[in-house]
C-alpha cells in the first residue's frame, strides 16, 4: 500500500533545498525534466551546434517522460533527475565530438592486455568486500567514486569541467551534500570519493540502463527496455567501453577491476566484446539478497520522492532479481571457464584464499605485494554508523515467492554451499 511517508529521517538540509527547488522552479531558476529543454541546454554546455547522431533521443524521451508521469518526484528529487540526465546529455555530446562520429569505433573501446575482473554478485553477497580486497592489489585498476560518476566531465553552474581535478572537487562535493541531506544512506551503502565504486553511474551516459530504474519508479521505461534487443544492448555496452577506455589512459598493465550487480543480465553482452573478460559471481541466501536489495531500492528512491511506496519497490526489486538471475544463469553456463563461483560464507571465512583462488582461476599473477596489500585492507578499521536493517515482509514479500522466483540461482547456491567445508 503507498504511504505518504518514508521512514527515513531527513535532516534539516534536505528541508531546506526541498524549499529552495520548490521556489527555484517557480522562478524558472532549477533544470527542467523536460526532453527539450534538456537538449538545448545539454548541446549549449558543449559548445555544440546539436548532436550527430538521434540514436539517443528514444531511452532519453522515454527516460524523461516515464519521470515526469511515474517517478511521483518532488522538487528535490526532479531537480536532481534533471542534473542526472543533463550531465548524460553533455557527456554524450563531448564523445560524438571526439569519436567525430555518433557512436564509438571499435578503435575507441577498451582493449586491455591483462583479463579485466567483473565482479557480478546480487547485494549483500560480499561483493563489496571482494572489490576492496581486489582493488588493494598495486597491480589492479579499480574504477573509484568520482570517475564513475564523471569519467569525462562533471557539468557545474550550466559549464563544463574537464580536468581530473576540477571533476574529482565537484564530486567530492556532491558526495558530501548528499550525506547531508540524506544521511541514513551511508548505513546501507557506504561511498568514499576516492574508494572503489560501482560502474552504476557509467552505465548511464548512453542512457539504455537498468540503473534509472533502482534510482527511480519509471515502470514505462523498464518497459521499454524490456524490448530491446542484444544488438540494442551492445550498442549501449559500447559507450561504457569507450568511457573504460578514455579512463584507462594506457595503463595496460593493470587489470581493470569492476563490480555491479547489473552487468549479471549483461554476461554475454560483456564476454563478446571482452573476450577476455573474466566474471566472478558471488552467492549467498537468495533471501538475505533480496531483502538488502529492497531496502536499497526504496531508501534511493526515498531521496526524491514524498511517497513511501514499500510493497511497489518490492515487486520492482523481486521482477529484477528474476529476470537478472535466469539471464545470468545461461550466460555463464556458455562461457563456464570465464565464470569463477564464490560463496559468501568461503569468502568471510578466508577472503584471502577465495581472492587467490580467483587468482588462478583468471590467470592473474599473485605476487607477494598484492597479498600484503590485501591483508592490510582486512586490517584497516571497518565502517561504523546505524547497522543496515531490513526484512522481507516489510517490502510486501515472502521467504518462498523469493525462492520460486529465482530457482536456478538459488540452486548454484545451494550447491556451493554443501560443497564448502563446514565453519
Amino acid at each position: 500500500m503507498i504511504q505518504s511517508a518514508s521512514p527515513y529521517r531527513r535532516s534539516f538540509a534536505y528541508h531546506v533545498a526541498q524549499a529552495v527547488c520548490w521556489a527555484g522552479e517557480r522562478c524558472g531558476l532549477q533544470p527542467r525534466l523536460d526532453a527539450e529543454w534538456l537538449e538545448r541546454q545539454a548541446v549549449a554546455i558543449a559548445g555544440r551546434d546539436r548532436f550527430e547522431d538521434t540514436a539517443f533521443r528514444e531511452p532519453f524521451r522515454r527516460l524523461t517522460a516515464s519521470l515526469a508521469a511515474e517517478a511521483r518526484l518532488n522538487p528535490l528529487g526532479r531537480v536532481h533527475a534533471a542534473n542526472t540526465i543533463l550531465q548524460q546529455l553533455v557527456t554524450q555530446a563531448v564523445l560524438e565530438q571526439r569519436w567525430n562520429a555518433g557512436a564509438p569505433s571499435d578503435s575507441d573501446l577498451l582493449r586491455p592486455s591483462r583479463p579485466p575482473v567483473f565482479i557480478v554478485g546480487l547485494h549483500r553477497t560480499g561483493t563489496t568486500l571482494l572489490q576492496r580486497l581486489l582493488a588493494a592489489d598495486p597491480a589492479a585498476r579499480p574504477l573509484v567514486y568520482w570517475e564513475s560518476s564523471a569519467p569525462l566531465l562533471a557539468v557545474n553552474k550550466n559549464r563544463m569541467e574537464l580536468s581530473a581535478d576540477a571533476r574529482r572537487k565537484k564530486e567530492d562535493a556532491t558526495l558530501a551534500a548528499v550525506q547531508k541531506l540524506v544521511p541514513y544512506l551511508d548505513g546501507i551503502h557506504e561511498t568514499q570519493v576516492d574508494g572503489p565504486e560501482e560502474c552504476y553511474w557509467l552505465l548511464m551516459a548512453s542512457l539504455v540502463t537498468r540503473a534509472f530504474g533502482m534510482q527511480w519508479r519509471v515502470p514505462g521505461y523498464e518497459a521499454w527496455l524490456d524490448t530491446l534487443t542484444e544488438a540494442d544492448w551492445v550498442a549501449a555496452y559500447r559507450h561504457y567501453l569507450a568511457l573504460l577506455r578514455h579512463l584507462d589512459a594506457g595503463m595496460t598493465d593493470r587489470h581493470w577491476v569492476l563490480k555491479c550487480p547489473l552487468h549479471a543480465e549483461r554476461i554475454s553482452t560483456l564476454s563478446e566484446l571482452l573476450p577476455q573478460a573474466v566474471f566472478v559471481q558471488t552467492y549467498r541466501d537468495i533471501r538475505e539478497s533480496t531483502g538488502s536489495l529492497c531496502s536499497l531500492t526504496a531508501a534511493l528512491r526515498a531521496m526524491g520522492s514524498d511517497t513511501w511506496d514499500p510493497v511497489g519497490d518490492g515487486r520492482d526489486v523481486l521482477a529484477s532479481i528474476t529476470r537478472s538471475s535466469r539471464t545470468a544463469a545461461v550466460a555463464t553456463a556458455a562461457i563456464p571457464d570465464r565464470v569463477i563461483n564464490v560463496h559468501y560464507r568461503d569468502l568471510v571465512a578466508d577472503p584471502i584464499a577465495a581472492v587467490h583462488t580467483i587468482y588462478e582461476r583468471a590467470g592473474l599473477p599473485w605476487t607477494a605485494a598484492a597479498e600484503h596489500a590485501m591483508r592490510e585492507q582486512l586490517a584497516g578499521p571497518r565502517r561504523g554508523g546505524p547497522r543496515h536493517r531490513y526484512a522481507l515482509a516489510d517490502f510486501g514479500l515472502n521467504e518462498a515467492e523469493v525462492i520460486a522466483a529465482c530457482p536456478e540461482y538459488v540452486e548454484a547456491e545451494r550447491r556451493l554451499a554443501a560443497a564448502s567445508p563446514p565453519q
